[in-house]
């Protein structure tokens, strides 16, 4: 008879989870899940609520991880060219232009690529690779790793039994907060998709109201500047406007509708009402829809390992991320 044992796969797995709490702040929980059916954990983010730190309080953010271990991690460079929107057609590389990026390798297996993707975007996905020997936690986002490296670089990849996920070593878990800044981006995803769905949603009445849709409102001015009122109120209130201070065009936009509302407390001369409608469409709710624009074509590439992602994930402390487009 032999006594109880414990495997090495066992040993990695404790060790996993001891580094990956040491890595993040103490407020945050980690919700383990049991038996492994490719998702490991869910992240619950909170914050303390008091100067004095006696209380937390959750940020109703989350993201879900699959937690890998390994003390045999192969450590290379990836090469990365320019490349066209992955998102609007096939893959089309520069090659006259590359970084090559310092990663980490390691392998998943098809099923638990397939229950990622599944699982849609607005959830994050994120694979946490940890070192045993050097205990240092890497991370990338699957749900985004897929749609912008693996299915553009390989179209037919579901037919595979398993593929190779390259962690880039930038995208290491320290528990600072410059170092947070990706996994608190993450957390707040459901937010930012569910955000982006009204804001879409608002934009289609105003332009009703000002006789651009199909089907176009017949109230007067008066409820159509209530109406705004009511979209300034609502679109305010959204809980994305902080956690993102290194994306510019979030600030731009939480100061267009702080000044509106102002504008709207103060009154709308009627002579005015007509204009105000007009520049709420073409100005302010342009912007509110184009972030859903930019989150997909910019942000989803984010801590990639790709040339887009090194020119952009990494800005110097204290420098915000400028890119957009009209």
């Amino acid at each position: 008879m032999y006594k109880k044992r414990r495997s090495l796969n066992q040993i990695k797995e404790e060790i996993s989870y001891q580094v990956l709490r040491d890595k993040l702040p103490e407020t945050w929980v980690i919700h383990e899940y049991g038996p492994d059916y490719g998702i490991d954990c869910v992240i619950e983010l909170f914050d303390y609520i008091d100067e004095e730190r006696t209380m937390a309080e959750t940020l109703g953010e989350n993201f879900f991880v699959q937690l890998k271990a390994s003390s045999s991690i192969e450590y290379c460079t990836r090469r990365s060219y320019p490349r066209g929107n992955v998102a609007k057609g096939s893959l089309n590389e520069n090659k006259t232009e590359y970084i090559d990026i310092k990663v980490a390798k390691f392998q998943l297996e098809m099923s638990e690529l397939l229950t990622v993707q599944s699982m849609g975007l607005a959830v994050p996905v994120l694979l946490i690779l940890v070192d045993t020997n050097t205990r240092q936690a890497y991370f990338v986002c699957l749900n985004d790793y897929i749609d912008k490296v693996l299915e553009p670089e390989d179209a037919r990849y579901f037919e595979k039994a398993s593929k190779t996920i390259y962690i880039p070593t930038q995208n290491e878990i320290l528990n600072q907060e410059e170092s947070l800044t990706a996994l608190r981006a993450y957390g707040k995803r459901s937010k930012m998709y569910g955000a982006f769905g009204m804001f879409h949603y608002q934009k289609k009445e105003i332009e009703r109201g000002l006789g651009l849709a199909a089907f176009n409102s017949e109230e007067d001015i008066q409820n159509k500047i209530k109406m705004i009122s009511r979209f300034v109120e609502t679109a305010i209130r959204q809980d994305i406007w902080s956690g993102h201070e290194f994306w510019k065009p979030i600030a731009w936009s939480r100061t267009d509708l702080e000044d509106l509302k102002q504008n709207l407390d103060a009154g709308i001369d009627e002579e005015h009402q007509a204009h105000f409608l007009e520049y709420c469409n073409v100005h302010v709710w342009h912007k509110l829809t184009n972030l859903g624009n930019m989150y997909e074509e910019l942000v989803r590439e984010w801590y990639l390992p790709t040339f887009l992602a090194q020119l952009t994930s990494y800005p110097e402390p204290g420098v915000p991320v400028v890119l957009a487009k009209a």
